[in-house]
């Protein structure tokens, strides 16, 4: 943490602006370190999980479905219980987690530098509560998903965090979610292949489509891999 706010103070575009390069570089090379620390990696891998598995449910409502429960687990793996009728809202639902994970790290990296980007904030603020009031109850989960509304809460209430620092913690939330979602689906893959059955979100659809875990593990990969390098596109004027 202490080099990010040295690179913070580093900005020569202003804390108002966009992270430099500096910034980014030290960013990337923590979130790699200290996503592989055993209690703090999942902290911090714990957002991704937020987001894939809230990503399964929305889409279980958005199809006519039920959301039963949504675990947050303090290995960083999480599941989302759902009912939906019919191959194709299954497969949707299914479909979800990966997905919509890597489009939203794109999301974040396309607001920086957007005057609308500080929403997010409230965003986070209001899928937590949603998710604690409806569908979390895990020990782990409540308590993760406390501490994140909170950190959200003072975030917003804090005077100018936002305006100062709202390009540097999205962009550090958008890596957190894309990195881990990329080596999610990279042991998606190994999985389909060495333990199908076991392949999750990947196996559900094998189950329905009576196609194989590992195509659909690799469908993800790409997906994560073709998202990673639209994000890179997004980066490149910074490196200028």
């Amino acid at each position: 943490m202490a080099l990010i706010c040295f690179a913070i103070k580093q900005n020569n575009r202003g804390v108002f602006g966009m992270p430099d390069k500096i910034f980014i570089i030290v960013s990337l090379i923590l979130i790699f370190l200290v996503i592989r620390i055993k209690n703090i990696g999942v902290a911090f891998r714990s957002i991704n999980t937020l987001i894939h598995e809230l990503s399964h449910a929305f889409m279980a409502l958005l199809t006519g479905g039920h959301v039963s429960e949504i675990k947050l687990n303090d290995n960083a793996s999480g599941s989302c219980t759902t009912k939906s009728k019919g191959k194709f809202k299954v497969f949707l639902v299914s479909s979800a987690g990966y997905i919509f994970s890597a489009l939203f790290s794109y999301l974040l990296f396309y607001s920086l530098g957007k005057s609308w980007n500080y929403y997010f904030f409230y965003f986070f603020l209001g899928i937590s509560i949603i998710a604690l009031i409806f569908w979390i109850r895990n020990l782990y989960g409540i308590l993760w998903t406390l501490t994140f509304a909170s950190i959200n809460i003072a975030l917003i209430l804090i005077p100018n965090s936002i305006n100062n620092f709202s390009n540097h913690i999205l962009m550090v939330f958008g890596f957190i979610i894309a990195i881990d979602n990329f080596l999610a689906t990279l042991w998606l893959c190994y999985i389909s292949i060495t333990q199908s059955k076991k392949a999750g979100d990947a196996a559900n659809i094998a189950k329905t489509t009576k196609i194989p875990a590992i195509f659909w593990a690799l469908i993800f990969l790409s997906i994560s891999i073709l998202i990673g390098y639209k994000s890179y596109i997004i980066f490149l004027p910074l490196f200028r």
